[in-house]
């Protein structure tokens, strides 16, 4: 697969909430000491780390983030999709969303465009004059760069919805960055929960013994945040664990990341996992390995899912394990707060949620694996009926 290809997938894939107004760092390097924590007799492992782990190897549930809704009113309401780009993790979700809004009887409108500034720009500026009844900003369109644009919506009373772009950690509209100018509510992504639980797969199999390397971005809003989750967790729950972190520009992915990589194993050589925040990374970090003569040594794990990724799983070429996100879960949850705003209802925390795959359950997601394969049908099931549709 090239690296143009991958990127593309992988950068959206993670919502790719690029930091678009030229705050890019240079690779930079510092090492997390281990610390202590309470562990389970006779094992290395905390007996809170393997839950966790478990937990998210299990197939999603789900939780109802507010009271039942009947959408069934908004026939004939319109909503105006701005997605980040096209790719197969976005495209799923909109297809689910635009699925959801034909069952309700809604007008659904897709602005197409590839990424850049200017086109969320045109996007903003077409829905405005349009005039729907809600805007969504689908997988990460960044708000930041949009703000002439969100004050003209907000002018105009039309909500604007914002997606995948800011973690569950975040702070409600107007208070997170960026919200201010006209952001109504969010759907925030789990980017520190599968963090957490990236670093407790890491120490469970590692018995306790991992050195890893960590893959940042520091121009990707989420990224210094789940550094410091996956790092401190590597530190707390496992004594005997190590681990070095390095920040790699988003642009410079396609150029730096395997021999960035190369050059960690090099320097450390007892390295014996390599975390890239996000799939896109994968692409270098999996040859580097592959160079330096470290294959059956040193596992790559990763986030977002990526088929790709997961097909590295199956057939056992380096990548070990995956956090995964749920696409037809983001979408329903999406469609909830929409339904939500439109129906001048309070808009409540949506959670969506997260799968580790390793090869005890890679197979579920297809051969070769398939974007939103894999996840159940807990969280669809669970929206249809909160809204009277199941």
């Amino acid at each position: 697969m090239g690296s143009r290809r991958v990127t593309r997938w992988g950068l959206a894939g993670m919502a790719a909430v690029l930091v678009l107004a030229g705050c890019s760092t240079g690779s930079t390097g510092d090492t997390s000491s281990s610390g202590t924590t309470d562990q389970a007799a006779g094992s290395d492992v905390s007996a809170e780390v393997k839950a966790n782990v478990e937990k998210y190897k299990a197939l999603p549930t789900f939780t109802p983030p507010g009271e039942a809704i009947d959408p069934s009113s908004l026939k004939g309401k319109s909503m105006f999709l701005i997605p980040l780009v096209p790719n197969p993790f976005n495209q799923n979700i909109q297809d689910t969303m635009k699925s959801i809004a034909d069952k309700v009887g809604m007008k659904f409108t897709l602005y197409p465009n590839q990424g850049k500034a200017s086109e969320w720009v045109q996007g903003m500026n077409a829905a405005v004059t349009a005039k729907p009844d809600i805007i969504v900003l689908s997988t990460a369109p960044d708000p930041r760069v949009l703000q002439p644009q969100l004050e003209a919506a907000k002018k105009a009373g039309i909500p604007v919805l914002v997606t995948h772009f800011y973690d569950d950690a975040s702070e409600n509209p107007p208070a997170c960055d960026g919200c201010a100018a006209g952001v109504t509510a969010l759907v925030t992504a789990p980017f520190n929960v599968a963090g957490k639980a990236a670093a407790d797969w890491i120490i469970q199999d590692s018995n306790g013994k991992g050195n890893v390397l960590v893959i940042g971005a520091a121009d990707i809003l989420p990224s210094p945040a789940t550094v410091k989750v996956v790092t401190t967790e590597l530190s707390e729950a496992c004594p005997g664990c190590k681990s070095t972190v390095i920040n790699i520009p988003v642009a410079d992915w396609n150029t730096k990341v395997q021999g960035e990589v190369q050059a960690a194993l090099n320097k450390d050589p007892n390295i014996n996992y390599v975390y890239p925040l996000y799939d896109a990374m994968v692409a270098g970090a999996v040859p580097a390995v592959q160079t330096v003569g470290k294959a059956g040594k040193v596992k790559v794990v990763s986030y977002n899912g990526s088929p790709y990724a997961l097909k590295f799983i199956q057939d056992g070429n380096i990548v070990a394990m995956n956090v995964g996100e749920d696409t037809v879960g983001i979408a329903y949850a999406s469609m909830d707060q929409a339904f939500r705003i439109l129906l001048g209802k309070p808009t409540v925390d949506q959670r969506t949620p997260i799968r580790i795959w390793d090869d005890t359950n890679v197979a579920d997601a297809g051969t070769p694996p398939e974007v939103g394969k894999g996840y159940g049908t807990a969280l669809s099931s669970g929206y249809s009926k909160l809204w009277g549709m199941g």
